[in-house]
Parts: C-alpha cells; sequence; structure tokens
C-alpha cells in the first residue's frame, strides 16, 4: 500500500473480491445486520444514516482499496481521509475490531469453500493495515481540531 513491510496477496484480494461483487448489494446488507447483531452498541453510530447509501459507500471502498492496491496506487490518503470521517462519526479504537469480526464472517459466508485460511489472513491483514490507517489518522484529527490554536502576533 506504499509503506515498507506491508506487503500482501493482491490477487487473493481481488479475486476474493471479485466472487462478493456480483452480491454486492446482499453482501453489504448482510454485513451491517452481522454487525448489529453481534455488535448491537454499534447501532447507535448509523441512527441518521441512510443504510443503502452506506451498503453502497462499504462496497465502493472496498473497491477502492483492492482496485487501487492491485494497480500499485498509493491509497493511504484515501484511507486516511476516511479515517478522519468515522472519528467525526463518532467511530472509536475500539469499533475498528467489531467491524473487521463482521467483515471477515460475511466474507466467509459468501465465499463458501472459496474461503480458505489463506484467504482469511490476506483479508485480515488487508482489514488491520486499513484500519491502523484509518484510526491513526482519525486520532490525529480528533487532537487537530480539539486542540486551541493560539493567537498570533504579527
Amino acid at each position: 500500500m506504499g509503506r515498507k513491510g506491508y506487503v500482501m496477496n493482491v490477487a487473493l484480494l481481488q479475486q476474493s473480491f471479485a466472487e462478493v461483487k456480483s452480491q454486492q448489494e446482499a453482501f453489504a446488507e448482510a454485513f451491517y445486520r452481522r454487525l448489529f447483531a453481534l455488535y448491537p452498541q454499534t447501532i447507535p453510530l448509523f441512527a441518521t444514516t441512510n443504510m443503502k447509501h452506506q451498503q453502497s459507500s462499504l462496497m465502493a471502498t472496498l473497491e477502492l482499496v483492492v482496485a487501487g492496491v492491485a494497480r500499485g496506487d498509493n491509497v493511504i490518503p484515501s484511507v486516511e481521509q476516511l479515517g478522519r470521517r468515522h472519528a467525526i462519526y463518532g467511530v472509536k479504537a475500539e469499533h475498528y475490531p467489531m467491524v473487521g469480526q463482521a467483515l471477515l464472517e460475511t466474507f466467509k459466508q459468501f465465499l463458501q469453500d472459496k474461503w480458505t485460511a489463506q484467504v482469511e489472513a490476506t483479508w485480515a491483514q488487508a482489514y488491520a493495515m486499513i484500519t491502523d490507517l484509518m484510526r491513526r489518522a482519525g486520532e490525529r484529527h480528533l487532537i487537530a481540531i480539539n486542540t486551541p490554536v493560539e493567537n498570533s502576533r504579527v
């Protein structure tokens, strides 16, 4: 993803995402159903959210990351912007593992026998890297917007 040490099996990401992309609406609906069933405490984060739009955004973000990584694009700025937005929405560090579990379980459900230990490890690694970038960017952003700027004298 443009940083030293971020090496992943891009072909597996592409192949597995292509499998679910053809069912993206059902995938996104299943993901949010699972997230809310496993972690009802996340429901308030979406209280004023248009869930159809949110589901589309989820799939667009996954596609952006998978396609960007496959092309060798630097997706870090986009992922960090996503982290800043999520911090403003109230997403906290403890929410990321919840989302990760729901996401991996949803991939497993949709990929069925194509969900191998290697596919799971690849998606877990990709999710960990993405959320690490998001979380850090979100934390920095919240600090920046909550830090008073002293009046400068000219």
